[in-house]
């Protein structure tokens, strides 16, 4: 009969178990942290990204530049900051009216010009 070995005791057992439960608890526990901290994580990712394109449509580029063309130190950054102002919507709205005025006119003109000259031809 051989004697019992010191790995086989019950107290070992119950060592073994609770480390094995210990681990358990552990990665359950990571797991759960990973799942608190990844709305907050998803929270700051979309505010960088937020800030990120703020900060592209804020700067003002021309319709030459590109991502991959190196600034050229002869110019200026302001090269293109000056653009002529667009006339405002009253402004063509009222310039359209005098176009349209004046296109009836010429074509009242027009018309009142070939009656006269009709009638001179059908008197003579």
């Amino acid at each position: 009969m051989g004697r019992r070995r010191f790995n086989d005791s019950p107290i070992s057992a119950k060592k073994d178990e609770l480390a094995r439960q210990e681990e358990e608890l552990r990665r359950q526990m990571e797991e759960l942290q990973r799942k608190i901290e990844a709305p907050r994580l998803a929270q700051e990712e979309q505010e960088r990204q937020r800030q990120e394109r703020i900060a592209r449509a804020t700067t003002r580029r021309s319709p030459f530049d590109s991502p991959d063309i190196l600034q050229d130190s002869r110019h200026a950054e302001d090269l293109f900051s000056e653009r002529p102002s667009r006339p405002r919507r009253a402004h063509r709205r009222q310039a359209r009216r005098r176009l349209i005025i004046s296109c009836l006119a010429i074509l009242i003109l027009v018309a009142a010009v070939i009656l006269l000259a009709l009638q001179m031809f059908n008197h003579l």
